[in-house]
């Protein structure tokens, strides 16, 4: 009989937290035992009762037997398409934290498999403890013997472009794109080229589609991502494109750049981080300012600027003070840090040991990220002050995969989410096995992830625990 596949996976690590997965006629209880396990479902239209062709996928947090939470989704087992539920647009799936534990979720909505995606849709749930929001005062409290160990013993969770976190700034000015922006843009976006079958009106009416598929790779405001356990973020601040700048009403001021699309403003960035770091005076952050890929068109701001914006920042802070420092933090005792209020760590474009290229990461499966991560080690370390552990893919630069996902859209249909759960669970179980015994100098680790969840935060917090016992 015809039927829909589900992909499901799950990550627990609060006691009592159960996920319960449903289809028609089956299901599947996971707990922590479960953990980086995928398992399967079918929408089987034999389950369906009556000649009806729709079923309910659903999944339910339970917290000792009591519901939770929960999210569903109506599927077609004929055509696979989705008919209706609360998982039908990423942009909806929206953290939900309870009374001991935040939630994250996601939904990809499977085509038939073409151009090698995905034929079965894609679900994952993952719960971590709030307590992450103080995880560093956890496992290295002022006083401790661990917090007399350099920061750079510290294993960082990081959101991949985190300032790409919504189309909020993209739709103030997509509402005002013309034709003059399409012919400019071209020039700077390199995934346009994909697209040179279509004439320019058409481009534009597709361009929503086209960034989503290419840029937005997190959902979360960064208060929820700091809450999660995130402390790492790369941020690429440049003013807006000059034709950008001339048909929208956004301020003229610097912002996140994918190439030349806006993200989150600069200043709310490091406001928002100021503000975390103030409310919580064990934690630090590290900022690392850089300007890959961003065109030349966009102006960056000077050194002085950004020293200006981070005094602004710091400035704030209403409880203690808070500093910023430099590189030299990394050597510097935590407890140093701590006493000396220099909390907020930045730093522009610093050496790193990156597992990222372009090739590798191409993909749409774990293996070319797993050879590179097996191809790392200490020697490759030295002279660097960062070594990055990457665990997203970058599916939306193979062009068949970024003109499929663009031309059959839907919003639970972003490439980037179409290889999230599969990868994350090979590439995180990777790391907490193998990362510290492959990377043994005394270096900042990074990991990082599409998508921010608990189960990426968790695990830089165990690998952190480990480096500073």
């Amino acid at each position: 009989m015809p039927s829909k596949g589900v992909s499901i996976y799950s990550y627990i690590s609060v006691n009592g937290y159960e996920v319960e997965f449903t289809v028609p006629a089956a299901s599947i209880l996971n707990t922590a035992a479960d953990n980086f396990a995928p398992k399967h479902l079918e929408i089987d239209s034999s389950n369906i009762p009556g000649l009806h062709v729709v079923g309910r996928f659903q999944w339910t947090v339970l917290f000792h037997g009591e519901v939770i939470a929960s999210a569903y989704n109506h599927i077609n087992s004929l055509t696979g398409k989705l008919s209706g539920g609360t998982m039908t647009a990423t942009v909806d799936f929206a953290p939900i934290v309870t009374h001991n534990a935040i939630i994250t979720y996601g939904f990809y909505a499977a085509g038939p498999g073409d151009v090698g995606l995905p034929n079965r849709h894609q679900c994952y749930v993952t719960i971590c403890s709030k307590d992450n929001i103080r995880w560093m005062g956890a496992i290295a409290p002022p006083g401790s013997p661990a917090a007399q160990k350099p920061f750079s013993r510290f294993v960082l969770a990081a959101p991949h472009d985190n300032g790409m976190n919504s189309m909020t700034t993209c739709d103030a000015f997509f509402t005002a794109a013309n034709m003059d922006i399409v012919s400019d843009i071209k020039e700077h976006l390199p995934c346009l080229r994909f697209f040179q079958h279509l004439p320019d009106h058409l481009l534009l009416r597709r361009l929503p589609n086209i960034v989503y598929g290419v840029a937005i790779t997190q959902k979360k405001e960064i208060p929820l991502m700091l809450h999660l356990g995130a402390r790492y973020f790369e941020f690429r601040p440049a003013k807006l494109l000059p034709i950008i700048r001339k048909v929208s009403s956004l301020p003229d001021k610097y912002y996140f750049q994918h190439s030349c699309i806006p993200g989150l403003a600069f200043d709310e960035f490091l406001s928002q981080q100021a503000a975390f770091l103030d409310e919580n005076p064990t934690e630090f952050v590290v900022v690392h300012i850089r300007w890959d890929g961003v065109v030349s068109k966009c102006e960056r701001p000077s050194q002085q600027v950004i020293e200006s914006m981070l005094d602004e920042a710091c400035g704030q802070a209403t409880q203690r003070p808070l500093r910023w420092g430099g590189r030299e933090c990394f050597s510097q005792s935590i407890d140093e840090l701590r006493q000396s209020g220099s909390r907020l760590i930045c730093i522009i474009n610093a050496e790193k040991y990156d597992s990222w290229t372009a090739e590798a990461y191409a993909t749409l499966t774990p293996e070319p990220i797993l050879e590179r991560f097996e191809s790392m080690n200490t020697k490759g370390q030295e002279g660097t002050d960062l070594t990055i552990l990457q665990c997203q893919a970058t599916s939306q630069s193979i062009k068949e995969v970024l003109v499929y996902s663009v031309l059959s859209a839907h919003a639970a249909t972003s490439c980037l989410t179409s290889t999230k759960a599969h990868l994350d669970s090979q590439t995180l179980p990777w790391i907490r096995t193998n990362a510290l015994d492959r990377l043994q100098a005394d270096k900042t680790i990074v990991v990082m992830n599409d998508f921010i969840d608990g189960a990426t935060t968790d695990t830089s917090i165990e690998l952190s625990r480990r480096r500073l016992a």
